[in-house]
């Protein structure tokens, strides 16, 4: 199942074609300033380390004022090109400045053989809860935030896509709708932007996946579960 991913560097290629098209896109750049900002405080750092991203925006949500943060965490193997683990996650707040409490968050991860943990658990996998990753305590939110979630219960963990920024951005954008938001998804550079994380990621993926569930000498789960 770890063949499906690209190597390390072309999955950060991918993820920083994403940030450069929220920097420089006017539409994106206008409507998600601070991850505008953030993009290009994270380009500024380089390749050849593990790839850490946290922003945010606001929105009004059950007429409330409410915070969408969103961030990725992908480790490289240690002396390989290849991805060790990568945790992507959308949590949003009530309260912005600062937020007051966690009403939802959700992470998508990802964990290979050399990172299994001592209960299987699918190596792509959707969580609810979850402890809180570092870009969001450096945002103001705090473990007293999310203890209602009850962050040390990790199951069930339920099998899922792998995710990249393009990918969780537009379940985002589809989620949460604006006027802004769907202009964002209607424009050319992002649908296309879209399109390529899909091919990269998506396809190899459910093909590896259609072919597992066909062979007849095999259990897909088997597979799934490490």
């Amino acid at each position: 199942m770890d063949s499906v991913l690209p190597s390390y560097s072309d999955f950060f290629e991918i993820e920083c074609k994403t940030l450069k098209l929220i920097r420089n896109r006017l539409c994106l750049r206008k409507t998600l300033s601070h991850t505008a900002d953030d993009a290009q405080k994270m380009l500024g750092k380089g390749s050849g380390r593990d790839f850490g991203f946290c922003t945010h925006w606001d929105l009004i949500y059950h007429s409330k004022d409410c915070r969408v943060f969103l961030g990725a965490i992908v480790r490289r193997e240690s002396g390989k090109n290849r991805i060790l683990s990568m945790s992507y996650y959308v949590c949003v707040t009530e309260g912005r400045e600062p937020p007051t409490k966690i009403l939802r968050k959700f992470h998508f991860d990802y964990v290979t053989e050399a990172e299994k943990k001592k209960r299987p658990h699918p190596r792509f996998h959707l969580q609810y809860g979850g402890e809180l990753p570092p870009g969001m305590k450096n945002r103001g939110v705090t473990d007293e935030h999310i203890k209602l979630l009850l962050p040390k219960v990790r199951e069930p963990r339920i099998f899922f896509w792998p995710m990249t920024l393009g990918l969780l951005m537009n379940t985002v954008f589809c989620e949460f709708p604006t006027e802004d938001t769907e202009n964002i998804r209607k424009d050319s550079a992002w649908k296309n932007l879209v399109r390529r994380n899909e091919r990269a990621i998506l396809k190899p993926f459910y093909r590896k996946c259609a072919d597992l569930a066909g062979r007849d000498n095999a259990v897909f789960f088997d597979w799934v579960y490490v």
